[in-house]
């Protein structure tokens, strides 16, 4: 007899044992094991690391039911996986319909300056410091405004012997999700090369900030914080965890 998955059985408890069995196996034999395909679009973030979100409430089944589903057995998605998982207090990041992922997901592919095999963490840091700021500084702010504080977070994660310049991340982050540059009437952000923008955001005093609908997901407490935890993480894995974690410390000062 064939038994019924019922997703609203699976416990938070659950859901952690799904996690710990994930982190152990490693991502590609967790799916490999359970029989599932990698997520496209739907994922679990805690703390600060990505999901397969219907694998694991397939295997959070199980551990709460005795019932481990497989992949055919039910349909992920809004109404359902992630219903269930945001529901038990977690977040799951999406795009909506035909999406590859949420914005929480845009943090893990966005791409970084390289310079001599070293990878620079300066777009995660200005957004760290942004998302700490995003209470006191409300919508777009100019650079003049802040670009000596920037200049001393971004200072221990140089990856050229001169001091990174803090208008570089400010409109390299332009094409992101998270990320909002105002630009003069006649320039086109998207053609205007890295350089030409850069000079223009001394010259103009360039006004940027966080995205609307990033600022509008931070007033949700849970996904902040997984926000802040995908953010140091990045910031760790480019740079080392003792510099990540002293940035924390010196912008809570």
């Amino acid at each position: 007899m064939a038994v019924k998955v019922d997703l609203s059985a699976i416990s938070r408890s659950a859901v952690l044992s799904a996690i710990e069995e994930f982190d152990t196996l490693g991502q590609e034999e967790f799916l490999r094991r359970r029989g599932y395909a990698e997520a496209r679009n739907f994922r679990l973030v805690y703390r600060g690391r990505f999901y397969d979100s219907k694998a694991i409430a397939g295997v959070a089944h199980g551990y709460a039911t005795g019932h481990f589903c497989n992949s055919s057995e039910f349909s992920g998605g809004l109404a359902t996986v992630s219903e269930c998982l945001t529901d038990l207090g977690f977040v799951v990041d999406h795009g909506g319909k035909h999406a590859r992922g949420g914005l929480l997901w845009d943090l893990e592919t966005t791409q970084v300056f390289k310079m001599g095999g070293r990878s620079a963490a300066y777009k995660f840091v200005v957004l760290r410091w942004a998302v700490e700021r995003a209470d006191s500084h409300a919508g777009l702010i100019h650079l003049s405004e802040v670009r000596k504080e920037l200049a001393e977070l971004l200072l221990p994660f140089a990856v050229a012997q001169s001091a990174p310049n803090p208008a570089d991340p400010w409109v390299a982050l332009r094409g992101s999700s998270w990320w909002t540059l105002e630009v003069p009437d006649g320039i086109d952000p998207a053609s205007a090369g890295h350089q030409v923008l850069s000079s223009l955001a001394v010259r103009e005093d360039l006004r940027a900030g966080l995205s609307e609908s990033v600022r509008h997901r931070l007033r949700e407490n849970a996904w902040r914080e997984e926000a802040t935890e995908v953010l140091e993480r990045r910031i760790g894995d480019l740079s080392g965890p003792t510099r990540a974690h002293e940035l924390v410390k010196q912008l809570r000062i």
